[in-house]
């Protein structure tokens, strides 16, 4: 039991991360069309992270998308899952890496470089823990956010009761929420760490990520049901810029901490944002040191330190890029994250069809937001 609540953890907390901040500023003017969506990628990050699993069974081991590509097709296959798996994790950790700058930086006025060189020492510190005692961290880390989260929406849902839910629905912008939203249930990097640890039994695997999934998706939909309320009952004009996306991550945490009016509500704020990126941060570079420790490199430590530098140097260079590095990272994910899957599947399932349409929507969008 302690083993399969611990791959639930590490699939919820992989989840849970800059979809909190993210979902907000690309949700605001969907209504419940946003709820739709997310309960549809409940489904769809389900069985697209089945379908990999299915993979690791036929191969008989624990095996990373990369790996698996390679075994089970050409070689161009292998390139275009290769570079989208590393293009998509490298972008994600560099997300969450400047996410905790930017958030240490709006509370304490810290050097953003300084944190990202830490967040890099830190995380190769994490990943060189046995497998036990990597996994009780994350546990404890995850089980912390979710009381976090759960006091923090409470609070906030209940100091603006008054306030009326949103209704109105702009269909324009669902094409910049699709591929964010499949960003935010970013769970399938970890499927070889999470049937490797449950040596392959496929039940305990499939509920493992059916409970993991569960969780974020009820997270960011209370979550972002009581972010809006507590905005509209609190600053009209702020809704404003949040709905013309004048907003930055920045802005919109700071906001949340100060208007609860509440000192120790504001720590938990505090503390919700950093657990929920850093969580996510764990299980992505888990998922990456599997890649490049089976593909790549094999010495652990060299794999490690690949893992955390390559982010720790973007973060310090490239110009803020939040909501488009994650909405791009949604288009780049679509390819090892359902398509490499559904080709290298020998047996197919109309869960894995419809999984393949949704991917090739999400594609879609990106391509037309971008062209826009």
């Amino acid at each position: 039991m302690k083993k399969l609540l611990n791959a639930t953890f590490l699939v919820s907390g992989t989840a849970i991360g800059a979809g909190l901040i993210s979902l907000p500023l690309t949700a605001v003017n969907l209504g419940i069309a946003a709820v739709i969506i997310t309960v549809i990628m409940i489904f769809v990050a389900y069985r697209s992270s089945m379908m990999t699993i299915e993979l690791n069974t036929r191969n008989g081991q624990a095996a990373s998308i990369v790996e698996l590509s390679r075994k089970f097709s050409g070689s161009t296959a292998f390139a275009i899952t290769l570079a989208s798996f590393y293009i998509l994790s490298f972008s994600l950790l560099t997300v969450y890496f400047f996410a905790i700058a930017s958030s240490l930086n709006a509370f304490f006025a810290v050097d953003e470089r300084l944190v990202a060189l830490i967040c890099g020492a830190v995380l190769f510190v994490i990943l060189g823990l046995n497998v036990r005692l990597f996994s009780s961290i994350n546990s404890a880390l995850v089980i912390a956010l979710l009381v976090i989260v759960v006091v923090a929406m409470c609070k906030i849902g209940i100091s603006s009761l008054e306030a009326h839910g949103f209704t109105s629905i702009k269909f324009s912008e669902i094409p910049a929420f699709l591929p964010v939203i499949l960003t935010s249930f970013g769970v399938q990097n970890i499927c070889a760490n999470v049937y490797g640890y449950l040596n392959g039994d496929k039940r305990k695997i499939r509920y493992s990520f059916l409970l993991g999934i569960l969780i974020p998706a009820a997270i960011y939909i209370g979550w972002n049901y009581c972010v809006f309320k507590n905005v509209l009952a609190t600053d009209v004009d702020f809704l404003h810029r949040l709905q013309a996306h004048q907003v930055s991550v920045g802005e919109l945490i700071k906001f949340l901490c100060e208007s609860s009016k509440d000192a120790y509500i504001e720590v938990f704020l505090e503390g919700l944002t950093l657990l929920a990126i850093i969580t996510s941060a764990i299980g992505m570079g888990a998922g990456l040191l599997k890649s490049i420790r089976t593909s790549i490199i094999p010495q652990k430590n060299i794999s490690s330190a690949i893992v955390c530098l390559i982010p720790v140097i973007l973060a310090i260079t490239v110009p803020n890029a939040f909501i488009n590095v994650l909405s791009f990272g949604g288009m780049i994910a679509t390819t090892f994250v359902i398509f490499v899957p559904y080709y290298l599947l020998q047996k197919r399932t109309l869960g894995d069809l419809f999984c393949l349409l949704f991917g090739a929507t999400v594609v879609l969008c990106e391509l037309l937001r971008i062209g826009g």
